[in-house]
């Protein structure tokens, strides 16, 4: 019935089917590069909210784009908070992102923040999420609404400490690993390849797992090595790069290979 959760519905079958799947993040304000790499065949998007300047004027477009390529998007907000979260909801994302979760009580809250009563405390007033009008009240409150997908975010000392308890909300969507903030949650910030920091992400990854929820990663690297790490220890949403890092590194090798031509002459 509902078009826009047409994709998250397929996604959710894709890794029940065992699959890992590959997102990447929308860091910049220009929602033609959120078309291009929509288009350029990763299974999701993550809009981040929360470290850049995307504000609600051009997420909308964001939006809009993503919808275009038929890619399900996430959007990160910057805080755990309910008012961040309605007018993300509001414009029809298909997931949101809370960040900085500690215990169950957090995740508690962030999930309520994204339904109706009485299972949640969402305001009532959608536009784009009912695709203005055109799903009825009664549909979109006792069912459609549902289906936005909840994403907590693990990175901090207390959210480790508390992982049983949080993994094991229902409605609870998504685990994500937050790297650099959980690296240095333990002291030991940006050293990701540290064995002790690897084995917490393992830690976390497992709970996730045994607790039949899908757990995603966000980090900037895209490098084999880093993929690879990832997949072993059982992580099945990938989400790595972003646009600016995709535009830089195409103009160092466009520069290294006219420099290089250049010296064949010389």
């Amino acid at each position: 019935m509902e078009k826009q959760f047409e994709l998250v519905d397929k996604l959710f079958e894709r890794l029940r089917d065992g699959e890992t799947l590959i997102g990447t993040h929308v860091t910049c304000n220009d929602p033609l590069l959120t078309e291009i790499i929509g288009n350029a065949g990763f299974d999701y998007l993550w809009i981040d909210t929360e470290h850049t300047y995307i504000e609600k004027t051009m997420l909308i477009n964001h939006l809009i784009a993503a919808r275009a390529c038929r890619i399900p998007a996430f959007v990160r907000i910057p805080w755990n908070d309910q008012v961040q979260a309605k007018p993300i909801l509001d414009m029809g994302a298909d997931g949101i992102v809370f960040p900085m979760i500690k215990t169950a009580a957090d995740a508690e809250y962030a999930i309520k923040s994204c339904m109706y009563p009485p299972d949640g405390f969402r305001g009532y007033g959608p536009r784009r999420s009912t695709q203005f009008g055109k799903y009825s009240t009664k549909d979109y409150i006792n069912g459609v609404h549902k289906k936005i997908v909840k994403l907590i975010q693990i990175e901090t000392k207390e959210a480790v400490e508390n992982i049983d308890s949080i993994v094991s909300i229902p409605d609870l969507s998504i685990i994500v690993i937050g790297p650099m903030d959980l690296s240095g949650a333990f002291g030991k910030l940006a050293q990701t390849n540290d064995p002790e920091i690897q084995d917490v992400y393992r830690y976390v990854a497992k709970k996730g797992r045994d607790a039949g929820k899908p757990v995603l990663v966000s980090t900037g690297s895209y490098s084999a090595e880093n993929i690879r790490f990832w997949s072993s220890i059982g992580v099945n949403m990938i989400t790595i790069g972003n646009e600016p890092s995709y535009i830089s590194e195409g103009l160092s090798r466009t520069l290294q290979s006219f420099r290089s031509v250049m010296a064949e002459g010389k």
